[in-house]
């Protein structure tokens, strides 16, 4: 058997960030995503020796590993990406563009309902791309162990108070406006667009319709 463990991925810290202080940015790195991964780990030992003949969908050690398990570990994969798309401003590329644009009528109106999504989320605003519809959504979610399926994100925006509250309190409109928006980079999305070929897995679905 295989065992897998998270990595805490020092690389990824984003520095300097225009809009968000050092402190908000190491409070947020080192404290809040470090603590999932150790978390995690911890998760994956003890599951290792969690008595499954006692499992219950009421209450049991299993049961409660895996809830926090998939808690745990959703939430690395969206801070891993959310670094990842506030690394410094950059441009969609072209083809990602031109999907937007026929999915949303243009990039600014993607950009006013990305943002729109972020202000009305408790947890997450997330653009993806939907495998089945083969179209690009904005998905709000409110929770680490909520979120669509068969999608494959491609931007990321933390909405969690953890990720503001420092640098501007209860102003949630300025993080968006001053510590995202000007620093969003689309360079996730494009490693997302050469790890999956969704150009062309989307034109198969419209021929195929």
């Amino acid at each position: 058997m295989i065992e897998f463990q998270a990595k805490f991925k020092e690389d990824l810290k984003p520095r300097p960030v225009p809009g968000l202080s050092d402190r908000q940015i190491d409070d947020h790195f080192d404290v809040k995503y470090k603590g999932y991964v150790t978390k995690f780990n911890e998760i994956q030992n003890k599951l290792k020796e969690a008595d499954k003949q006692k499992a219950n969908p009421n209450y049991s050690e299993t049961r409660e590993l895996l809830v926090e398990r998939l808690y745990c570990h959703n939430s690395i994969k969206l801070h891993e990406a959310f670094w990842q798309c506030l690394s410094g401003r950059s441009d969609p590329p072209d083809i990602l563009k031109q999907m937007i644009s026929e999915d949303f009528g243009s990039y600014d109106n993607w950009k006013q309902e990305f943002k729109a999504c972020g202000l009305s989320a408790r947890g997450w605003s997330i653009c993806g791309f939907d495998l089945d519809s083969g179209r690009i959504f904005n998905v709000l979610t409110d929770n680490h162990s909520i979120g669509a399926w068969n999608i494959i994100p491609l931007m990321i925006l933390d909405m969690y108070e953890h990720a503001y509250y420092i640098d501007y309190g209860a102003s949630v409109k300025s993080y968006v406006e001053e510590g995202f928006l000007p620093n969003m980079s689309w360079n996730f999305a494009a490693h997302m667009l050469n790890r999956y070929p969704l150009a062309q897995y989307r034109t198969s679905l419209r021929k195929a319709a």
